[in-house]
């Protein structure tokens, strides 16, 4: 007899199940995704008393879910078990897991298209960004308001472990191509808190230089510091911003997975019986 249970739980308790799940991913998390999954209530899944996955809630909401290999059979069942006992009516899926995907394809829903990521390619369509290169440099802490009123609060969005634009400065992980006192644009840079071996990169272009090249100068300037710390970048951006994704494309980033929101609508109903595949005799 099958027994599945449901128990709150937090992610330093489903460490190796978190760490399997990671490993399973075609493609890393991004800063923004692992801000998401880290801000989320975890809750530990069993089959017959074996904690065998686990589930991400936000609200209403489930972003992340995963079943142990050896249990994959189970994760349809478990994934509706989760949806029934937390009210669940949406759900967040990301191309790179490829058992959250199957486990939805069981379910009607309607569908928004949310977000893209971007893994480097190794090829960089850009040929004259290189006129940035001995301006780009390391951002410093006095140099705050000057950037903030080239970008806004930009770069005061809490992310990657980050709460200002000051806390940024101080770690070293904001960068400026400036030229004859202005600055031309800045780039960030979040080491990954979960997906540890890689470093989501960011830009944001003075409105007045957009159009220049001075973009993908940043993003490509990133990328090295990013190898140079002996980490692999990656990139995300909402699905619609066309001109990021011609950025980071230009910068040989490559879109590897796209994030859809989802309205569940109810579990698929199979038929008991189908028909027989052509050619075969009924």
């Amino acid at each position: 007899m099958k027994d599945m249970t449901v128990s709150s739980s937090s992610l330093e308790e489903i460490d190796a199940l978190l760490q399997a799940h990671l490993y399973s991913l075609v493609y890393p998390l991004d800063s923004w995704l692992e801000d998401l999954l880290i801000g989320s209530d975890i809750y530990r899944l069993y089959y017959n008393r074996i904690p065998v996955g686990y589930a991400s809630l936000a609200g209403d909401s489930i972003n992340f879910f995963h079943v142990l290999k050896e249990y994959h059979r189970y994760a349809p069942e478990l994934f509706a078990l989760v949806v029934k006992d937390k009210g669940i009516k949406r759900a967040m899926a990301i191309t790179q897991d490829s058992l959250l995907s199957v486990v939805l394809a069981g379910w009607n829903y309607e569908l928004e298209k949310l977000a893209c990521w971007f893994t480097d390619g190794g090829v960089v369509e850009a040929a004259d960004e290189a006129k940035y290169d001995r301006h780009f440099r390391p951002a410093v802490p006095g140099e705050a308001e000057r950037i903030r009123a080239v970008a806004g609060d930009f770069f005061d969005e809490p992310g990657g472990g980050f709460y200002s634009l000051e806390e940024r400065l101080k770690a070293n992980t904001i960068f400026v191509i400036d030229q004859q006192q202005d600055i031309l644009g800045c780039g960030v840079v979040e080491v990954g808190r979960l997906c540890t071996r890689h470093a989501s990169i960011g830009m944001f272009t003075n409105p007045e230089h957009r159009h220049r090249g001075v973009a993908t100068a940043v993003l490509l300037n990133l990328k090295k510091w990013v190898y140079r710390e002996g980490l692999k970048p990656v990139a995300g951006c909402w699905y619609y911003n066309t001109l990021s994704r011609k950025s980071l494309e230009a910068a040989g980033m490559i879109n590897t997975s796209i994030g859809y929101g989802l309205m569940l609508k109810g579990r698929e109903i199979l038929p008991l019986k189908t028909a027989f595949p052509p050619g075969e005799p009924g």
